[in-house]
């Protein structure tokens, strides 16, 4: 009996004990905890814009049989003016047609590899193949011009007509 007593007594000891030692956040004088705060932040960036500024004109006077090549540099190649963030890169990526319609006829269109450009104010062109994407940093000014030449190859028997498809670009921000 003794011993359970002891065995008893000891175990209220302890817990008398280690509540006595339990640490407690001080509410008077003396040290007190230490602590600091961060902010979270980000920027988005502004968006891209821009602006279908010319189509890429072949002409009123295709001849059968014969091709018509359009450089990127010409008065009549498509061009698009683009904005957006100082210094960013931006992906440009071009769908093009492999042909233009005219009701059930078609016009073979091709691209060849310098075909497609960019400029960046002050900047020369960069030439770049329209059928792969290609990556750009705007420049000082957030601007940018992307320019598109190409060649259609009518047939010695192609019905006339007004012969038309669609070039669609896509511009964003790489992250870099």
């Amino acid at each position: 009996m003794k011993t359970i007593l002891r065995g008893i007594l000891i175990t209220l000891a302890f817990f008398m004990l280690n509540n006595t030692f339990a640490q407690v956040k001080p509410t008077g004088p003396g040290p007190q905890p230490v602590s600091a705060t961060i902010s979270a932040k980000g920027t988005v960036l502004a968006p891209i814009s821009v602006v279908s500024t010319r189509d890429l004109d072949f002409g009123n006077d295709l001849l059968p049989g014969v091709p018509r090549v359009i450089s990127k540099n010409s008065n009549s190649s498509g061009k698009f003016s683009i904005m957006g963030q100082n210094g960013k890169e931006v992906s440009i990526v071009m769908s093009t047609p492999p042909y233009l319609t005219n009701g059930e006829n078609i016009l073979i269109l091709y691209f060849n590899p310098d075909d497609a450009g960019y400029i960046i104010p002050g900047g020369t062109m960069t030439d770049f193949d329209p059928l792969s994407p290609v990556n750009a940093i705007f420049g000082t000014e957030n601007t940018m011009d992307v320019y598109l030449g190409g060649t259609v190859s009518p047939t010695y028997t192609q019905p006339g007509g007004l012969y038309e498809g669609f070039i669609t670009v896509e511009f964003y921000y790489t992250g870099n």
